[in-house]
C-alpha cells in the first residue's frame, strides 16, 4: 500500500514536471512567433511611414519645381511680348536691375535670333556667340509647339556655368520664326533647396525629364547634373500612366538600395522623385530588433528559469527560513517599486479594496482635482463618485462606475470616460477602470489629464470648419454656375456673365488657398527662408506708390517720407506683401472714396533703440473696438455683409510677416472716420 502511494505521487510528479515544460515550451514558441511579427510589423511600419513622408516631400518639392518654373515662364512670356513690340531696344540689364529678372534664380536672360546668334541678354556678351546648335534652339526651329522647353544641364557659353535652359519660340503675329527667349536656371537652385530636406547621407533628391536625364540630382551632399536614369523604375510608371508613386529599387546609378516617392510636374515633362537609403531607414529598427530579440533572449531564458525553479520547488518539501526571508524581501522592493511609479506617474490611480472602498489614492490624483485636506480612504464608491461629482463642471458626464464596469465585462476594455472638472482651473479627464479577481484590490481607477490634447483638437476643429466654410461658398457657386451651363442653352452674353462668376469664384478660391498656403510656409519655417537685406523704405514705399493700382476713380496712395532715406534689416519681398496686403484693404474698407496715406517716420525715443515706423491710413468705415481685436484672427472679417470682397486672411498674413521681423503692429480705427495701421520695425 505503501509502495503504490509512493508510485501514485511519483507518477503525479513526473506529470507535473512534464506539464511544466509542455507549457514551458509552448510559452518559448509563442514568444518567438510574437517577436518575429513585432520584427515584421516593425520593418512594415517604418516604410509606411517613410511613404508617408516621402510623398509630403514629394509634394513640397513638386510645388517648389513648379513655382520656379511658373516664375521662370512669366518672365520668358514677358520678354517674348516685349521683344515682339520694340526688339532689340529691349534692355534686359535694366530690367534684371528692376528685379523683374530675379538674378538669383537665373543664371541668365537673353535673345536669340532666327539664325541662332544670341543678340540680347542681361548679361555683357563677349563676340559673336552662334547657339544653333543647341538642343533648346533646335527645338524651336523645327515646330511651334507653344510649349515651354526644359533642356538637359550644359555648360552656358555665354554664362560659363552649368545651368538648364528654359525656351520659348519667338513667333511674329504673321508666322514667322524670330527667335528664341532662354532663360538659364542654375541647378544649383533645386539642389539647395534640397539640401534643405534633410535625407541622410545617402539620401537621393532629384529633378528628371522625361528624356531620363537628371536637371539636378543631390546624394547626401553631392551635386550631380545630366545623370541618365533609363532603368529607373519610375519610368516605367509613368509610362504607364501613374503620376505618382512609391517602390524600392537599387538605384541604377549607384547601387545603392532605396525606397522612393516620384510626382509627375504638371504642365511640364518633368518629375521630382526623394529616395532614403533603406540601410539609414531601417537603422533604428534594426537596432530595436537587436534590442527586442535580446529581451527576448532575456524572457526566453526567464521563462527556462522559472520551469527549472518550479522543478526544484517541486523537488523540494519546504524552504528554510532564509529564503523565505528573501521572498520577503523581494515583495517588499516590488511594493516600494510599485510605491515610486505611482508617485512619480503622471496618471492619477485610485484603488478599491474587495469591499469596494476606497484603498490607495495616488498623489498624481490629488494635484490634478485639487483634493486639498478631503480624506478619501475608505470611502465606498458611490461616496467617491458623489464627491468628484462636485468636483465636475455643471453639464459635464458624471462619473459612472457601473457602466465602466459594464463595458469592461462586454470586452470593451480600451473604452474611457471624459469628465471635466474644476479645481486648479478646467481640466478634462479620461476614466478608465480595471477589475481585478484578486482578494486586496478589487478595481482600480486611472485618470489622465487630457485638457491641452482636448483643447489643440478643439483649435484644429475650429479651423478646419473656418476654412471649410469660406472654400465652401465659392464651390458653391462654381458647382451652381457650371451645373446650369452644362444642362441649359444660353446665348452669349448669359454664357459669358456665368462663366465670368465661375472665373471670379475660381480666383477667389485659389486666393484663399495660396493664403493659406503663405500661411502654413510661414508658420511652419518660421522665417528660416527669410533673406534678410538692408531695404530702403523710402524707394519701396515709393515703387509701391507707383506701382499700385488702385480702384477706378480713386487717387494712387499719398507718400509722406523723411528727409533722409531710411533703411531697415529685412525681407524684401515679405515686408512689400505685408505693406500692400494693408494698402489693399485700406482702398477695399474707403468704398466712397478719400485720400489714402502711405507714411514713412522714425521713432526715436529716449532710451530705447530707434524703431522705424509705416503708417497706412484711410477715411473709410472703419472698425469697432471688438473688430479692431479679432481683425487678424484667420478668415474673420468686419464686414460681414459680403459687399466687400476678400479672405480674411490678409492681415493674418501681415501679422506673421511683422511678428517674424521682430515687429510689432498696432490698428487706431473709428467707425465712419477711417482706420490707421502702423508698422514699427528695429531701426
Amino acid at each position: 500500500m505503501l509502495f503504490s502511494s509512493l508510485n501514485i505521487r511519483n507518477d503525479k510528479h513526473i506529470h507535473t514536471i512534464g506539464l511544466i515544460w509542455l507549457v514551458s515550451c509552448l510559452l518559448l514558441v509563442s514568444v518567438w512567433v510574437h517577436v518575429e511579427d513585432l520584427v515584421k510589423d516593425g520593418r512594415a511600419h517604418e516604410i509606411a511611414g517613410a511613404q508617408r513622408d516621402l510623398a509630403n516631400i514629394t509634394r513640397l518639392t513638386q510645388e517648389h519645381t513648379n513655382r520656379t518654373l511658373r516664375s521662370a515662364d512669366q518672365v520668358i512670356r514677358f520678354i517674348q511680348s516685349r521683344y515682339l513690340e520694340i526688339g532689340s531696344r529691349l534692355n534686359l540689364a535694366e530690367l534684371t536691375q528692376k528685379g523683374v529678372i530675379d538674378s538669383e534664380i537665373f543664371n541668365q536672360v537673353g535673345i536669340i535670333d532666327a539664325k541662332g546668334i544670341y543678340v540680347l541678354s542681361n548679361l555683357p556678351i563677349n563676340g559673336t556667340l552662334d547657339l544653333s546648335d543647341r538642343e533648346h534652339f533646335k527645338v524651336h526651329v523645327a515646330a511651334d509647339t507653344g510649349d515651354l522647353f526644359v533642356s538637359k544641364p550644359l555648360l552656358g557659353r555665354a554664362s560659363g556655368k552649368w545651368s538648364v535652359q528654359l525656351s520659348r519660340r519667338i513667333t511674329r503675329a504673321n508666322g514667322e520664326f524670330a527667335g528664341v527667349v532662354v532663360v538659364s536656371i542654375d541647378p544649383g537652385y533645386f539642389t539647395r533647396f534640397y539640401n534643405e530636406l534633410n535625407l541622410g547621407s545617402e539620401g537621393l533628391a532629384a529633378l528628371y525629364g522625361l528624356d531620363r536625364i537628371a536637371r539636378a540630382r543631390k546624394v547626401g551632399t553631392k551635386e550631380e547634373f545630366g545623370t541618365n536614369a533609363t532603368n529607373a523604375k519610375m519610368f516605367e510608371l509613368i509610362d504607364k500612366g501613374t503620376e505618382s508613386g512609391a517602390y524600392v529599387q537599387k538605384s541604377v546609378v549607384d547601387g545603392v538600395e532605396r525606397i522612393y516617392h516620384f510626382r509627375r510636374v504638371p504642365q511640364y515633362q518633368l518629375v521630382v522623385t526623394v529616395g532614403v537609403d533603406m540601410n539609414d531607414l531601417l537603422a533604428n529598427q534594426k537596432r530595436a530588433e537587436i534590442a527586442l530579440r535580446q529581451q527576448v533572449g532575456f524572457v526566453i531564458l526567464l521563462i527556462i528559469a522559472l520551469a527549472i525553479a518550479l522543478t526544484r520547488h517541486l523537488n523540494q518539501l519546504r524552504r528554510d527560513t532564509r529564503q523565505r526571508q528573501k521572498a520577503e524581501l523581494l515583495i517588499q522592493e516590488r511594493t516600494e517599486q510599485l510605491n515610486a511609479i505611482f508617485a512619480l506617474s503622471p496618471d492619477g490611480f485610485v484603488t478599491f479594496d474587495r469591499e469596494h472602498r476606497v484603498r490607495y489614492v495616488s498623489p498624481a490624483f490629488t494635484r490634478m482635482t485639487a483634493q486639498g485636506s478631503v480624506v478619501l480612504d475608505g470611502l465606498n464608491e458611490r461616496d467617491f463618485a458623489s464627491w468628484f461629482a462636485q468636483r465636475s463642471n455643471a453639464g459635464s458626464d458624471l462619473l459612472d462606475l457601473e457602466a465602466l464596469r459594464v463595458k469592461v465585462a462586454s470586452g470593451k476594455v480600451g473604452s474611457m470616460q471624459a469628465v471635466e472638472i474644476t479645481g486648479d482651473g478646467k481640466r478634462v479627464l479620461k476614466i478608465g477602470l480595471r477589475v481585478s479577481d484578486s482578494g486586496p484590490v478589487s478595481q482600480v481607477l486611472y485618470f489622465r489629464d487630457v485638457t491641452h490634447e482636448t483643447e489643440v483638437d478643439q483649435m484644429k476643429s475650429e479651423f478646419l470648419s473656418t476654412a471649410a466654410h469660406e472654400l465652401r461658398t465659392p464651390m458653391a457657386s462654381i458647382l451652381g454656375f457650371s451645373e446650369i451651363l452644362l444642362n441649359q442653352e444660353f446665348d452669349n452674353a448669359a454664357r459669358h456673365e456665368f462663366l465670368g462668376i465661375i472665373y471670379k469664384q475660381s480666383t477667389l478660391m485659389a486666393k484663399i488657398l495660396n493664403e493659406l498656403l503663405d500661411l502654413a510656409r510661414i508658420e511652419s519655417r518660421r522665417g528660416k527662408d527669410f533673406r534678410y537685406s538692408q531695404v530702403c523704405l523710402h524707394d519701396l514705399a515709393t515703387d509701391l506708390a507707383k506701382s499700385f493700382i488702385p480702384p477706378d476713380g480713386r487717387s494712387p496712395p499719398e507718400l509722406i517720407l523723411p528727409q533722409q532715406k531710411v533703411r531697415v534689416l529685412a525681407d524684401s519681398g515679405k515686408l512689400r506683401q505685408a505693406v500692400l496686403n494693408v494698402l489693399s484693404n485700406a482702398y477695399k474698407y474707403s468704398p466712397t472714396g478719400g485720400p489714402v496715406v502711405l507714411e514713412v517716420d522714425t521713432q526715436n525715443q529716449a532710451g530705447s533703440a530707434p524703431r522705424i515706423g509705416i503708417h497706412i491710413s484711410d477715411t473709410g468705415i472703419g472698425m469697432t473696438p471688438e473688430q479692431r481685436e479679432r481683425v487678424c484672427e484667420r478668415f474673420y472679417r468686419a464686414d460681414t455683409s459680403g459687399k466687400t470682397s476678400g479672405t480674411g486672411l490678409g492681415m493674418s498674413i501681415v501679422k506673421e510677416i511683422i511678428d517674424l521681423h521682430g515687429g510689432e503692429l498696432t490698428i487706431d480705427s473709428n467707425i465712419d472716420k477711417g482706420t490707421r495701421v502702423s508698422i514699427s520695425l528695429p531701426g
